[in-house]
C-alpha cells in the first residue's frame, strides 16, 4: 500500500570471503557464515532460524507457539521463506515463514554482550519481509551493535479476527512478541545483551514498535523503542470492523455465507480448510474494494491490528489513546519522529487523483473517523478542516494542500500526539527528518512545490543497507559528502540511544556538540535533522494547534487513534 518491496538478487553487495561458523545454543546447532563489508567489518550472520513452530493447517490465524529444539545442525547461511504478500501474485510467499536473522560484528564466542537493535519492517500490514536486500546489516555493523530482523505474518494470515475467542486477532503482533521473547532468551548465545534490546521500525513497523510499548505481552522484553513515521495512534494502523471483514473474506470464497448467519466458528473452520492461495486472492479482492469513503490510509488497513476483547492471551484490549493518556504502558524510553512531508510518495498516484476529486465533491471525507464528531457538527467541522488546508473550493486547483492534509492526518498529527502523551510517563526524544538527499532514493522524482521535502521511507536508507529498484547504498562513498555526514549523524544518534538510552550522551563534533532534549509537556522541544542539526520548539505548530482545537472542541471521547 505504501511501498512495494522488490525481491531481487544480491548483486552489488560485497560478499567477499564467506566462511562457515558453528554455534550451539539451547534449541540446537546452527551453521552460520561470515562475510566482510565494504568497510572491512566482519559480519557473523545466522539467517533463517525458526523462532516458532510452523503456523499452518490447524494453527492458521492463531497465535504461534515457540520453536521446539531440533536435532542435527540447521543451515543458517541462507534466507528462508517470507510470509504471504497480499499485494503480489497469489503464489508469492509462504505460510511457514516465521524465521529470524541475527547479525553481529563480533564472534559470538567472545561473549561481547553488545546492545541489540531489532528491526520490524513496514508495509501497511499487508506486505513486507526481512529480506536482506531491503534491510541489510552492513552500516549498523560499524557501531558495535547486534542487528536482528525477522518475519511476521501479514494480511489475513496475521490479522484475521472474528472479534471473539475463536480468532481474537493480532496474530502478526503476537509473532513479533514471540520473536522478542526468542531474543530475550537466546541473544546472549550470539554475543548480545538481553537487557539492552531496542526495537525499531518504520511505517507499519513503527506502529508495531509502539504497540509493543503499550502491550502487557511484551513487558520486560526490551528497554527502548524507535518509531520512524508512525505510532500506535496512526489512524490507518488499527482496524475497527474486523468481524465484518472476516465474514466478507469467507463470502468472497463461498457466496453461500450470504444466505445464513454463520457463527464465527463456522467461518473460521471454513477458511482454515481453504488453500492459502485462495485466501490470498480473496484478501486481494477486498484490498481492491477501497473507496475514498473507506480509505485504508484514513480509516484503517483492512487487515491490521485490532483492540481485542478481554481474554487470557490478548495482545491489547484497551484503546491505544487511553492507554497512553493514562500511562498504562511499558516503562521504556522512546525515540520517535516524522519526515517533513510523508505523503509525497503517493502524490502522483492514480488513487490520489481520484481521491482529490472525491474530497472536492464531499468534504465530509476530511473528517477523521476517530474524532467521533456529533452528526449536527459534521458539516461545520469538515468546513473548518477544508478552510485550514485550502482556500479553494476545488482541491485540484492546488493539490499541494491535500498532500499536506494527508501528511498531517495520516502521519504527523498522531506521531506528535504520541510523543506528547508518552512524555508524561517516559523519556521521549522527538525528531523531524528534513534532509532530502540522493541517499534517500527520490531526488529524481520531485513533486512540484516540495522539491526539498522528505517523503515516507526516505530515512530508512540512512540507517540500513539497501539494494533494490536502482538504489544501492552498499558503498556510501559514492554519495554526496553531505549525504554521508547526515547518515553518520543519524546512525550515530540511533545507536547511541540503543547503547546509552540517550542519542547525545556526550558532546562531539560530529553532532555539533549538541544535546538533544527530551520532550516535556510544558516545553515541547524536538530535533530537526537536516544538513544541520537544530533543536526547535513546537513541531508543526500551526497544524498541531489546529487539530488539538478540533479534537478538544468537537471530538467525542473516548478516542482510539488521533
Amino acid at each position: 500500500m505504501f511501498y512495494i518491496l522488490a525481491f531481487i538478487s544480491l548483486a552489488g553487495i560485497n560478499l567477499s570471503r564467506c566462511d562457515e561458523i558453528l554455534l550451539d545454543f539451547p534449541l540446537g546447532s546452527l551453521k552460520g557464515k561470515t562475510r566482510t563489508t565494504i568497510d572491512g567489518v566482519t559480519i557473523h550472520s545466522f539467517q533463517g532460524i525458526p523462532y516458532a513452530e510452523p503456523v499452518v493447517n490447524e494453527s492458521r490465524f492463531q497465535a504461534a507457539q515457540p520453536k521446539k529444539p531440533w536435532d542435527g545442525v540447521l543451515d543458517a547461511t541462507i534466507e528462508r521463506n517470507y510470509c504471504r504478500q497480499i499485494t503480489y501474485d497469489y503464489l508469492d510467499g509462504d505460510e511457514d515463514c516465521l524465521f529470524i536473522n541475527i547479525f553481529s560484528p563480533k564472534d559470538p564466542k567472545l561473549n561481547a554482550s553488545l546492545p541489540v537493535m531489532m528491526f520490524i519492517y513496514g508495509g501497511a500490514f499487508i506486505e513486507g519481509s526481512s529480506v536482506d536486500v531491503n534491510y541489510g546489516p552492513d552500516h549498523l555493523m560499524n557501531y558495535d551493535v547486534i542487528y536482528v530482523t525477522f518475519n511476521y505474518r501479514i494480511g489475513p494470515f496475521g490479522f484475521f479476527s472474528t472479534g471473539d475467542d475463536v480468532v481474537p486477532g493480532n496474530a502478526g503482533l503476537k509473532d513479533q512478541s514471540l520473536a522478542l521473547r526468542f531474543v530475550n532468551q537466546y541473544i546472549q548465545y550470539f554475543g548480545g545483551d538481553p537487557n539492552k534490546v531496542t526495537i525499531f521500525g518504520q511505517s507499519a513497523g513503527a506502529a508495531s514498535v509502539h504497540y509493543h510499548v503499550l502491550s502487557p505481552m511484551s513487558k520486560g522484553l526490551f528497554r527502548a523503542a524507535i518509531c520512524q513515521s508512525a505510532s500506535a495512534l496512526s489512524p490507518w494502523a488499527h482496524q475497527r470492523n474486523q468481524t465484518e471483514l472476516s465474514y466478507l473474506l469467507a463470502t468472497i470464497l463461498n457466496p453461500d455465507f450470504l444466505t445464513y448467519n454463520a457463527s464465527s466458528s463456522e467461518v473460521y473452520e471454513y477458511l482454515r480448510k481453504q488453500s492459502a492461495v485462495d485466501i490470498d486472492r480473496a484478501a486481494h479482492t477486498i484490498h481492491k474494494m477501497e473507496t475514498p469513503s473507506d480509505s485504508q490510509i484514513q480509516q484503517g488497513v483492512y487487515f491490521g491490528p485490532v483492540v481485542e476483547h478481554e481474554h487470557e492471551n490478548a495482545f491489547i484490549t484497551k484503546s491505544m489513546y487511553e492507554l497512553l493518556r493514562n500511562g498504562e504502558i511499558n516503562d521504556v524510553k522512546l525515540l520517535i519522529g516524522v519526515n517533513s512531508e510523508e505523503f509525497l510518495g503517493a502524490a502522483e498516484d492514480a488513487t490520489f487523483v481520484y481521491n482529490t476529486n472525491a474530497f472536492t465533491e464531499d468534504i465530509l471525507l476530511l473528517l477523521p473517523r476517530d474524532l467521533n464528531v456529533k452528526e449536527a457538527d459534521r458539516a461545520v467541522v469538515a468546513q473548518k478542516i477544508k478552510d485550514f488546508y485550502s482556500p479553494y473550493l476545488d482541491f485540484n486547483i492546488d493539490t499541494r494542500q491535500l498532500i499536506k492534509y494527508y501528511s498531517d492526518q495520516c502521519f504527523a498529527r498522531s506521531i506528535i500526539k504520541a510523543a506528547e502523551l508518552q512524555s508524561r510517563w517516559n523519556d521521549v526524544y522527538l525528531y523531524s527528518f528534513e534532509y532530502h538527499g540522493v541517499l534517500g532514493g527520490y531526488v529524481n522524482e520531485p513533486v512540484i512545490g516540495f522539491s526539498q521535502d522528505v517523503r515516507h521511507g526516505e530515512d530508512i536508507s540512512y540507517i540500513l543497507r539497501r539494494n533494490y529498484g536502482g538504489l544501492n547504498t552498499t558503498d556510501l562513498t559514492k554519495y554526496p559528502e553531505m549525504d554521508q555526514i547526515v547518515q553518520k549523524r543519524l546512525i550515530t544518534m540511533l545507536t547511541n540511544f540503543a547503547r546509552f538510552l540517550n542519542p547525545t550522551p556526550e558532546k562531539v563534533d560530529l553532532l555539533q556538540n549538541l544535546e538533544w532534549p527530551t520532550v516535556k509537556p510544558d516545553n515541547f522541544q524536538y530535533l530537526a535533522i537536516g544538513s544541520w542539526l537544530e533543536v526547535r520548539k513546537n513541531p508543526k505548530e500551526d497544524m498541531y494547534r489546529f487539530w488539538n482545537y478540533i479534537f478538544d472542541q468537537y471530538g467525542v471521547p473516548p478516542f482510539t487513534s488521533y
